[in-house]
């Protein structure tokens, strides 16, 4: 089977989509005066926070950043939600003895806080987070220090984002790459990634871990 799984964090374990695409288009408002659309919002989505507000405006970025922080944090608890099955998922791999770790570009606080929120903290062993990395995915680091954290080898792994820059991180790696059916970003980018799975809820994860498949 596959031993160790990797989890992206928003918008594959927790919902934050809603929160995330309010946050961006607030941001550009207030500072831009810009109503963002849904290419623009697919040019920035997945990657750091300083590198999605540089994108918008290079002159404003500091300001938007800081903005868009306390516009998260201020509204994430109303708006957070957790997605149906996730838990159970994550309860069966570890009854299956799997080690999991989440690879994300969001800061280590936020993190754990929404780990906390929905009491998943108890099934991830490892956290990667954006201050733990100097390359954000597509690049491999982040699912590289996460292996090697765990142990993990190559073709016992798994990488399970909902982004084409998760199934680009997972390549990169040497890894099998997992998309979930529930992400925000067009269907037509995220298959023209080739994911090596594609799942449409979260206890189709549990078959492909126990196949082993590759």
């Amino acid at each position: 089977m596959f031993k160790y799984i990797l989890f992206d964090f928003d918008g594959t374990l927790v919902d934050t989509n809603e929160l995330i695409i309010t946050a961006l288009r607030e941001t550009a408002k207030r500072f831009i005066n810009r109503d963002l659309t849904q290419e623009d919002l697919n040019s920035i989505l997945g990657k750091y926070l300083d590198d999605q507000m540089k994108h918008l405006s290079p002159e404003n970025y500091r300001k938007m950043s800081d903005y868009y922080s306390m516009f998260y944090k201020k509204n994430q608890d109303a708006m957070v939600k957790e997605f149906c099955g996730i838990r159970d998922m994550l309860a069966r791999l570890k009854d299956l003895g799997a080690k999991t770790a989440i690879v994300s570009a969001k800061e280590p606080g936020g993190i754990k806080h929404g780990l906390n929120l929905f009491k998943l903290d108890g099934y991830i062993d490892c956290i990667i987070s954006a201050h733990d990395i100097q390359n954000n995915k597509p690049h491999p680091e982040p699912a590289l220090k996460a292996m090697a954290a765990l142990g993990a080898k190559p073709d016992e792994t798994l990488l399970v984002g909902d982004s084409p820059y998760d199934v680009a991180c997972a390549q990169n790696a040497g890894i099998k790459s997992v998309l979930v059916g529930w992400t925000i970003f067009p269907k037509e980018s995220f298959l023209e990634a080739s994911p090596d799975f594609y799942i449409d809820k979260p206890a189709d994860l549990i078959e492909i871990v126990k196949s082993g498949c590759v």
